[in-house]
């Protein structure tokens, strides 16, 4: 899958001609591919938070039947076209997308000319250094190895990113009466870890994750007014 990527990049490096504005091109396309199955996750949490209330009385009713229970929590989904595992399947298609990307940009060399990975974009003397302090702050030897502007820029939007899915998980398991898995620690690590492998990571990866984690905030804005239209139709 790696190749594919990488062969889809320089295609659209070679109309491009700027490795900086390629990545951001190459993101956006990636994100409006996998848009629907971000939809489909949404809405199988939605249509699990409205069936939760039944799902619970189920449970009340049958608590010494098993069996029974089973059987009377399939026919409820399936009367309402709800598979528990759809709502899981988005997320594992994605799962090998994001790690052939991560391995993408790791070796853009394979990819894209020496010369343009060199070239600079915007404030980023080049895309294949890292970016830290020094990059807007240049003179101070400590600032070369503390994360520059757009670390911050991408561990910032992927806190909101993360902020947004707790919330949402939360909301689709608090009306069955069940605890939802705490994501708390994860919502703070993450973005954590961004800013610390921003400081070490080629520019043109960060880039990549920065551009990627605001699309996907806009397009949960997206998705979450186009849920509420369908709840109040």
């Amino acid at each position: 899958m790696t190749k594919l990527f990488g062969s889809f990049l320089r295609i659209l490096f070679d109309l491009i001609g700027n490795y900086g504005w390629t990545i951001i091109v190459f993101t956006i396309i990636v994100r409006i591919v996998l848009f629907p199955l971000s939809i489909q996750q949404r809405k199988s949490m939605e249509v699990q938070k409205k069936l939760n209330p039944q799902v619970q009385e189920l449970q009340k009713k049958y608590a010494k039947d098993p069996q029974t229970l089973n059987a009377k929590t399939m026919e409820l989904y399936k009367e309402h076209k709800y598979n528990p595992l759809s709502g899981c399947l988005p997320m594992l298609v994605q799962i090998p997308v994001i790690w052939s990307l991560f391995s993408l940009f790791r070796n853009a060399h394979e990819y894209i000319p020496a010369d343009a990975l060199h070239q600079a974009f915007l404030w980023l003397p080049n895309l294949i250094a890292p970016d830290t302090l020094n990059n807007i702050l240049p003179g101070v030897e400590m600032f070369s190895k503390l994360p520059g502007v757009l670390p911050i820029i991408a561990a910032f939007f992927t806190y909101l990113t993360s902020k947004r899915a707790q919330a949402q998980t939360a909301a689709a398991t608090a009306a069955s009466g069940q605890k939802g898995p705490n994501m708390s620690a994860m919502t703070i690590m993450f973005p954590i870890m961004i800013l610390v492998f921003g400081a070490s990571y080629s520019a043109g990866l960060i880039l990549y994750w920065a551009v990627s984690n605001i699309i996907q905030f806009l397009q949960d804005l997206i998705i979450a007014q186009m849920v509420s239209k369908e709840n109040v139709s």
